[in-house]
């Protein structure tokens, strides 16, 4: 299963939005593990690599490194809990870290059980909640209006107190993939109010519920349940094998306490909780080392 931050449509992504993809190893024709590489001005680089798998070709990753001017390299493994891992990476200069870049903690529902076993695995009040948003009128439709999928989030995030990101670079990324055909935005309404909505991405037989968002008005229709839901039927239909909620509160990462709320609103609809190893540092440079003891920062 390969994470869509090591999609060919991620590199087109990131290529566009300031960051060197570098191919580290190919694992097969459709599996490659990139390194991306963001250049600081007379200072150097900063390396990323996002869900890489195992074996990390650690030798293969100092030559980037150097050859970048690395000022360090952020590693956060698509594997989970390992022991023996997190020894290799200690081994060859990784620490572990608390600022994340990619959800350490999600929640994954199995779509080859069927719509009546995938509703019974959900809490009682989470099918509840989705007949009365049905009862109540609302409809869930698929839009490409990205800018009106953008408003909404952008409210969210302010109630929320969540960062949201570059406008430009979330309809650039949307784009890319909506144009491969891995994207979709759910909408849902009460006549012609808008209450909630989704971004969808589709990789390697995975769906990810990337963004939500919904209104502050008539959060009694439970409106984004019913959107959720229609998600996870959309997926279905699309030949999907598993959903993913991308990303729930995380003890270890102090930025995703504020996920708590929509963290309940995951767990309602089952599926399995699956915690990844973490995020993991290496530094080239013991004064920008100092830096990040001292601060708080992420890329």
């Amino acid at each position: 299963m390969v994470d869509p931050r090591q999609s060919k449509l991620w590199v087109e992504y990131f290529s566009k939005v300031g960051w060197k993809p570098i191919q580290i190893e190919e694992s097969s024709a459709n599996s490659k593990t990139y390194a991306y590489v963001k250049k600081l001005l007379f200072l150097g680089s900063l390396i990323k690599i996002p869900r890489i798998s195992k074996p990390i070709p650690f030798e293969k990753i100092d030559k980037i490194a150097a050859k970048e001017k690395a000022l360090f390299v952020k590693i956060e493994p698509a594997t989970k809990l390992d022991s023996k891992l997190e020894e290799k990476l200690t081994i060859n200069g990784y620490k572990r870290d608390n600022w994340a870049t990619t959800p350490t903690k999600t929640i994954q529902i199995d779509l080859t059980k069927s719509e009546e076993e995938l509703l019974s695995q959900m809490e009682k009040d989470t099918r509840y909640s989705i007949r009365l948003a049905e009862r109540n009128g609302v409809t869930v439709k698929e839009a490409s209006d990205f800018n009106l999928f953008t408003k909404l989030y952008l409210e969210t995030g302010k109630r929320n107190k969540f960062w949201i990101g570059p406008e430009k670079d979330m309809k650039l990324r949307y784009d890319i993939f909506k144009k491969a055909g891995s994207a979709s935005l759910l909408f849902a309404y009460k006549n012609k109010e808008l209450l909630a909505a989704a971004l969808l991405l589709f990789w390697d037989n995975v769906a990810y519920y990337y963004h939500a968002a919904s209104s502050s008005k008539n959060r009694k229709l439970m409106a984004p349940y019913l959107v959720l839901w229609e998600s996870i039927k959309l997926a279905k239909e699309r030949g999907c094998k598993v959903f993913d909620l991308e990303g729930i509160y995380d003890s270890r990462i102090p930025s995703t306490k504020n996920w708590r709320g929509f963290t309940l609103f995951k767990k309602g609809f089952g599926g399995g909780e699956v915690e990844y190893i973490g995020s993991f540092t290496k530094f080239y440079n013991p004064l920008i080392k100092l830096l990040f003891k001292i601060g708080n920062f992420s890329l």
